[in-house]
């Protein structure tokens, strides 16, 4: 019987114990900074390490975007920024290196510079444009630059990368530039990439992928669609998801996958270089581990070498930029944006200016008032999908008021004075009424009590 008491007592004891971790857990849960304007965005760089999540649709539309180096936790919540741009590289380097193991000290730019143990999740990146030009070793991507020790996971990116450099070690990647360690699940990409080598002289190492660049990052039910150009004089490592499968970093054993992915799209290039190597396939470039996982993927894409070197790649070569344009309205499932198309050749046609989705809010409930110093803001929600939506409320303004000194007429001082005496007549009649009444019923007291006394006195 004892034994059986403390069997349960433990049972329970257990149970309890779980039960706390549980309601620890969950307490944990939701302390996430939140973020509902362009303005919130920058306590990422207040604050690197914290944990955010996106409570907002937020329009980047006129704002620089600097890159974060991050190492805390990112939640989109399954929201979009749009518009973000991006032309500068984050304060930090990390070491990259080559095929042959060579290291470079590299920069790196994107939403986020560095990424090392962090997480983003339930993103959706619309009209990134990212766009770096440098002497330096350097690596972009759309989520991030660099990323080790960190996953990224239900994330949408539709964007243009383009990086013009002069240096011996450099990629473009449309998720992620140079990485390893960590991984990239459930997401895609519709991204124009562009890589310019403006060194004619020197060879160099170049890397594009549809997803990033190079490294060892693991990938699991992805979709990417790439046009990429590569204008590179040196050696070329260029694939539909990755350019150069390498372990990073280096002395990791650690096998790795790509499973059940989609690559679509073509990579123009060429490699102006007569020990060439020309390295561009639909999924990986050039492969340095053959160490992985490979199940589940498909394909559609083309190689698409040139052999004239005298004139950089791009995707559009009709002279003038002359563009037709149309507005499209967004709605409760999709976003606006303008559409261009050249006017020349009639094929070319790019879209961007995203705008927010257009909801309809019947009203705006107040979650916190505006003041003289800081923005305050409302919440709507929205009556044909239910989408909560949070607009901004501008800073108050003081009011100024200006002193007027104006030539008083001797009319309007007889109008003031007439005014005045009618006041002051007004008042005095009332007086005067008051009085009266007062007068009245201080005799009729009187009255009352001598009436009283005399009947008194006569029964008596």
């Amino acid at each position: 019987m004892k034994k059986t008491l403390t069997y349960v007592k433990l049972i329970l004891s257990i149970f309890l114990f779980l039960i706390f971790i549980k309601g620890e857990k969950v307490s944990a849960e939701g302390n996430e900074t939140k973020i509902y304007t362009a303005e919130d965005m920058q306590k990422l760089i207040e604050d690197p390490s914290g944990d955010y999540i996106l409570m907002n649709d937020i329009d980047m539309k006129g704002i620089e975007w600097k890159s974060v180096d991050f190492t805390g936790n990112f939640d989109g919540n399954n929201h979009a920024l749009l518009n973000l741009t991006v032309r500068s590289t984050s304060d930090s380097t990390r070491t990259t290196y080559d095929g042959n193991y060579k290291t470079y000290d590299t920069s790196f730019a994107g939403l986020f510079g560095v990424l090392e143990n962090a997480s983003v999740k339930n993103l959706t990146l619309m009209g990134v444009d990212v766009q770096i030009q440098t002497d330096q070793p350097c690596f972009i991507g759309s989520i991030a630059g660099f990323s080790e020790g960190s996953d990224i996971e239900n994330c949408k990116i539709v964007g243009y990368l383009r990086l013009d450099v002069a240096t011996k070690m450099f990629g473009v990647g449309g998720i992620v530039g140079y990485g390893g360690n960590g991984s990239i699940k459930e997401t895609s990409a519709d991204v124009t990439l562009i890589c310019v080598d403006h060194d004619r002289e020197n060879r160099d190492e170049q890397f594009m992928g549809g997803a990033y660049s190079a490294g060892f990052l693991d990938v699991d039910h992805c979709y990417i669609k790439i046009d990429g150009y590569d204008s590179d004089h040196g050696y070329v490592h260029d694939g539909g998801l990755v350019g150069m499968y390498i372990l990073y970093p280096l002395g990791n054993n650690y096998a790795g996958y790509i499973n059940n992915t989609r690559v679509e799209g073509m990579i123009t290039f060429f490699e102006d270089n007569t020990d060439r190597r020309a390295y561009c396939k639909d999924f990986i470039g050039e492969v340095m581990n053959w160490t992985y996982e490979y199940v589940g993927n498909s394909s559609d894409f083309t190689r698409n070498e040139i052999k004239d070197y005298s004139k950089d790649l791009q995707p559009h070569y009709c002279e003038g930029n002359s563009y037709d344009s149309e507005v499209f309205e967004g709605n409760c499932e999709s976003f606006g944006f303008t559409g261009y198309t050249c006017k020349e050749c009639g094929e070319y046609a790019f879209k961007t200016n995203y705008t927010l989705k257009n909801h309809n809010i019947q009203s705006w409930e107040t979650i916190e008032e505006a003041t003289y110093e800081k923005q305050g803001l409302e919440k709507g929600i929205c009556s044909d999908c239910g989408e909560e939506v949070y607009r901004i409320i501008p800073v108050k303004e003081e009011e100024v008021i200006e002193e007027v000194e104006e030539e008083i007429k001797p009319e309007e001082t007889v109008v003031v004075e007439e005014v005045t005496v009618k006041k002051e007549e007004k008042g005095d009649k009332t007086m005067e009424i008051v009085m009266i009444v007062g007068l009245i019923i201080s005799l009729a007291l009187i009255g009352a009590i001598v009436w009283a006394l005399f009947k008194g006195r006569k029964k008596r």
